[in-house]
Formats: structure tokens, C-alpha cells, sequence
């Protein structure tokens, strides 16, 4: 069979991997200049924060990067 070109979308590829959390750690790798903030958590979630959602955080502290990862994950606080 021959290739049939689509519209670009990025699709999921593999299943999804689970992993119980109780406690979180994080480190952010932050590229001012393409607008990128990384953060891995637990050394196995990547969250990138990127364009004008970057733009908005402004000048982040833990407390920033904190609630995005609560809410991106759907955590709660114990």
C-alpha cells in the first residue's frame, strides 16, 4: 500500500503508563527565549507550559509551579 498524506496531528502512540503518587518533587527547566517552562515530576511526568499560558505565569514561585501540577494532574493536597 502506498503512503496517504493527511492533516498533521499528533496521536496517542503507546498506552498510557499509571503510577500511584503520595508525594511530589519536581525541577524546572525554564527557555525564556522560546517561551518554555518544563517541569518533571517525580522524575517521570513532563508538564510544559508554553506561549501565552507562559506569558501569563509572569514571575513564578514554588506556589505557581505547585498548583499547575495539582491541577494538571488533578492532585489535592493532603
Amino acid at each position: 500500500m502506498n503512503a496517504i498524506n493527511v492533516v498533521k496531528k499528533t496521536v496517542v502512540v503507546t498506552p498510557a503508563r499509571t503510577a500511584e503518587v503520595s508525594s511530589l518533587t519536581w525541577r524546572t527547566i525554564d527557555d525564556v527565549f522560546d517561551r518554555r517552562l518544563r517541569i518533571v515530576v517525580n522524575n517521570q511526568v513532563l508538564i510544559v507550559v508554553e506561549g501565552a499560558e507562559y506569558d501569563a505565569l509572569g514571575q513564578w514561585t514554588d506556589d505557581t509551579i505547585k498548583q499547575i501540577i495539582l491541577t494538571r494532574l488533578e492532585l489535592v493536597e493532603a
